[in-house]
């Protein structure tokens, strides 16, 4: 997506160069035909106003603080200042209930495995088909919502989990026994739902590597070994046993401290998926903009482009 920014800078650079040679060669082949003098661009670079000068050209563009909520804290971002909004706070805590959903059905499916089969009465063993699709369900809802900055990878995880969901039906509608039971059984059968959990390694690593999460790097390790362990049988009983514990404990962890962040650092920076969404010629407008109105940020872009 970065590619895609900075070659927009290039093409608004080029359009802007060529717009200031054509006066200058019209003027030439007219100079009985006195110009009447170009009005001057103001910037207003406070936060909160409309800095949109009359004299714009860059009309299809909105203003540079399009972003910013009146009377909210405001963020600086790469293409503009942005605030948090309602639906914002909305998407950020469905993302973090989704990931609790996966946590509990983790416990859920996990307890017959470690606890034995009349764990709770028996009805750890009879809620474990449903606690892992429901699991299921809410790690695809929150590969929807997470933020990702870079769209290829996240459609990536997006299609691990849609394999390995799509497995996890086959093994339910082929067996009597519920998808992790069959799987504690029948160790090849990581190769149908192993998708899906890789997907949620993917989420783990997303969060360690952007909030320095210990939980989350650890699960980027607990997880695949615990699978191929399994798969390859070179973990025995005991140690597998020790993975799935380990693994429950810190997708816990993981889970509960998701609410003790700030909703804004679950965003990132909302302008790179605000220009991201714009389309090429609502790109070039913007930066034409950034250009005449915020020189500074218009800079920074070009600079992080000659790099």
């Amino acid at each position: 997506m970065s590619t895609v920014a900075m070659s927009s800078v290039r093409t608004a650079g080029a359009t802007v160069a060529w717009r200031a040679r054509a006066p200058r060669e019209a003027a030439s082949r007219r100079v009985a035909a006195p110009r009447a003098p170009r009005p001057r661009r103001v910037s207003v670079r406070a936060s909160g106003e409309n800095r949109v000068s009359p004299a714009s050209p860059n009309r299809t563009a909105p203003p540079i603080d399009a972003f910013v909520v009146p009377g909210e804290p405001f963020y600086p971002g790469m293409y503009a200042d942005w605030s948090v909004t309602e639906a914002d706070t909305i998407e950020v805590w469905s993302y973090r209930v989704c990931l609790s959903t996966v946590a509990l059905a983790t416990l859920a499916c996990a307890s017959p495995l470690l606890l034995g089969a009349d764990a709770f009465g028996g009805l750890a063993a009879k809620i474990q088909e449903p606690a892992y699709f429901a699991g299921a369900a809410g790690l695809g809802a929150a590969l929807h919502l997470i933020h990702m900055y870079v769209d290829p990878i996240k459609k990536f995880m997006q299609a691990l989990w849609l394999v390995g969901f799509i497995g996890s039906v086959g093994v339910a509608l082929s067996s009597n026994e519920s998808v992790p039971l069959y799987a504690a059984h029948h160790p090849v059968s990581v190769w149908a739902v192993g998708p899906l959990f890789a997907a949620f390694t993917g989420v783990a690593f997303k969060e360690g590597m952007c909030y320095g999460k210990p939980e989350c790097a650890a699960l980027f390790f607990v997880v695949p070994l615990a699978l191929v362990g399994h798969l390859t049988g070179t973990i025995h009983e005991g140690g597998e046993k020790a993975l799935v514990t380990l693994w429950c404990v810190l997708i816990v962890v993981f889970a509960s401290r998701k609410y003790t962040q700030q909703v804004k650092d679950d965003i990132g920076d909302k302008s790179v998926f605000i220009f991201a969404d714009m389309s090429d010629a609502e790109r070039d407008a913007w930066l034409l903009r950034t250009r005449d109105e915020d020189p500074q940020r218009y800079a920074r872009l070009v600079s992080q482009q000659q790099r």
